[in-house]
């Protein structure tokens, strides 16, 4: 699944979210090994760091706009370190479950790789040897972390998609029948007693 896929799937599954909010358990169709993400690239971070500290650029043998441009890498890698992908890996793994706070640490991290790109194909033409393996070591982290943050991003994309499936199958299933009304019985009628009528009185008998 692309990543423009996987945002539709999102979208689609952060609506049906709140159209049906307490429908399904927490943890129905969650990818079991979704791990955080800071986790995930704080090696990658570390060793970025490293090689970028290592570095010489005034030593490379280049031209003063190549050393320029590298130089101006170096620090638009390092102020992303320091002051924007920590407050997004925060906020992603405080809600991992949110498309929305994920996908700025993958957009982060793949604009990152391509800053990391252009450093170390001009530190492959200009830097000494050492310099040259510290970046391509970062390089290559950096490009397993982007891969990494990937195959999460995916997973969870078939895992929301599988909970649209299920929210959508439930919703088209028909409704059950009201019961049937409950009829009660007219009430018997009260007995009725007849009443005896008084023995007639016999008649005096006629004086003689």
């Amino acid at each position: 699944m692309t990543l423009r896929a996987w945002l539709g799937c999102a979208v689609l599954c952060t609506s049906y979210g709140f159209l049906n909010a307490g429908a399904q358990p927490a943890n129905s169709g969650a990818p079991a090994s979704a791990g955080r993400m800071g986790s995930t690239l704080q090696p990658s971070v570390q060793l970025v760091k490293e090689a970028l500290g290592s570095l010489n650029i005034d030593k490379w043998k280049a031209s003063s706009a190549i050393k320029s441009e590298a130089d101006a890498n170096v620090q638009s890698i390092q102020r992303d370190m320091d002051q924007t992908l920590p407050g997004l890996v925060m906020a992603a793994d405080s809600a991992p479950d949110s498309a929305a706070k994920a996908i700025p640490v993958f957009r982060n991290i793949d604009a990152l790789y391509d800053v990391m790109l252009r450093l170390v194909a001009a530190g492959r033409l200009a830097a000494p040897k050492d310099q040259i393996g510290a970046l391509d070591d970062a390089l290559a982290s950096i490009a397993n972390a982007r891969r990494s943050l990937g195959d999460q991003l995916q997973a969870n994309a078939e895992a929301q998609e599988q909970r649209i499936i299920k929210l959508q199958q439930a919703a088209a299933r028909p409704a059950p029948p009201p019961p049937a009304p409950v009829t009660c019985a007219p009430p018997a009628p009260a007995p009725t007693t007849k009443k005896k009528r008084a023995a007639a009185k016999p008649a005096n008998s006629a004086a003689h």
